[in-house]
């Protein structure tokens, strides 16, 4: 990951691109790095600083003009439903795979759907990438398909994208061992493909872009060209960079939480609020918090860089610390929570402490308990059991 940067919540930066804009987000996978939150809910369905993953792609899509969105689902995809009729912005379509396809695979589904120039998507990663600056490169390159690239000091297991000084790629090294990687420049997982680059993609198969594709374009010397830039890009898949896109959204702007920005209460850098919530006079906000609808905060409650979901409850004396709280969940007093995730409808014990900890959607941490870093608590367990 490189800089974050600010937006401006009263903005709505919108840059001028060409009319009918698609673009396609990879969202078909079974996010077992997250389990067991993906048990339940599809990663991208999961809430991030209250608003669901995919909502903070989508956003940051409509923010480019893009005319239509198709989300590729595969793995539990009637969940998506519920967030498709609540979503009101840039017109978006779920289009389910009768089996997985892999990533480029997953576009050649929808390749009748397709008109023109397509921007495909990794749905794991928060972005926030110049689209207009990127599509402006692809057209001055004219070639077929253009891979978003950043530099990094390690690019040990990730997509190496090696190109030449004119932006040709010369070659694409998936996840190469240490010392094995030809240029520090990686793929971020958003890539713009003409026509000519879809056809190459063979129907009803499975086929990567990473493996397959690109190998195959730069056999071809069919124009696959790499645009370097610095830019945020986090993946949401483990529970660490799920942490570190929480804290991108909470501290330094990458996106927007879910609610408003409240002014006069000092909490060290931004509260987010949404309605109907009860935050005691003498609770302490700081580092960046986002609140959900009708949660109640008590008094002498400690929250640091942390998003409370929609109708939790944190009782007297509470601390949360870099952690998310998911919906409907009651942390007892003096309960302590650093650096976990909490699943919906949790409940957390009278000075129980978790470090560290992914707990799925409604466990039960009994009173004193302490969880340790590492663990993961499948849905409906009781701790200790």
């Amino acid at each position: 990951m490189s800089h974050t940067k600010r937006l401006d919540a009263q903005q709505s930066p919108v840059e001028q691109l060409p009319p009918s804009l698609q673009a396609v987000v990879l969202v078909g996978g079974q996010g077992t790095r997250l389990r067991p939150l993906t048990l339940t809910t599809p990663k991208p369905l999961v809430p991030l600083a209250n608003r669901a993953v995919i909502e903070h792609i989508v956003r940051w899509l409509e923010r480019y003009a893009i005319t239509e969105i198709f989300l590729a689902t595969q793995y539990q995809a009637a969940a998506f439903d519920h967030w498709l009729r609540r979503w009101q912005g840039t017109p978006v379509h779920a289009v389910a795979e009768p089996a997985p396809r892999g990533t480029a695979g997953a576009v050649a589904h929808l390749a009748e759907r397709l008109h023109g120039t397509t921007i495909v998507v990794n749905g794991d990663n928060l972005q926030d990438l110049d689209l207009a600056a990127l599509l402006a490169a692809h057209r001055a390159h004219a070639g077929v398909a253009t891979i978003a690239t950043d530099r990094v000091a390690d690019p040990t297991g990730r997509g190496v994208v090696v190109s030449d000084h004119a932006g040709h790629v010369t070659e694409f090294q998936e996840k190469p061992a240490p010392g094995t990687a030809r240029a520090n420049t990686v793929n971020t997982g958003v890539y713009v493909l003409e026509p000519a680059a879809l056809a190459m993609i063979p129907r009803d198969t499975f086929c990567n872009f990473e493996q397959q594709v690109f190998p195959q374009l730069i056999a071809a010397e069919a124009g696959l060209f790499a645009f370097q830039s610095a830019h945020t890009w986090i993946d949401t898949g483990t529970p660490d960079g799920y942490l570190r896109a929480q804290a991108a959204v909470l501290g330094s702007g990458a996106s927007q939480p879910a609610g408003r920005p409240v002014a006069g209460r000092d909490t060290g850098n931004e509260l987010w609020q949404a309605d109907a919530v009860n935050v005691d006079s003498a609770a302490q906000l700081s580092g960046g918090v986002a609140l959900g609808f009708g949660t109640m905060i008590a008094s002498h409650v400690r929250i640091n860089a942390s998003s409370i979901g929609r109708e939790c409850h944190i009782l007297p004396q509470a601390l949360v610390e870099r952690s998310a709280i998911w919906d409907g969940c009651m942390i007892e007093q003096g309960a302590a929570i650093y650096d976990s995730i909490i699943g919906f409808n949790c409940y957390i014990g009278a000075e129980a402490r978790l470090d560290g900890a992914v707990v799925g959607d409604g466990c039960i941490i009994r009173s004193g308990a302490e969880v340790p870093a590492g663990t993961r608590l499948q849905p409906r367990s009781t701790y200790p059991g």
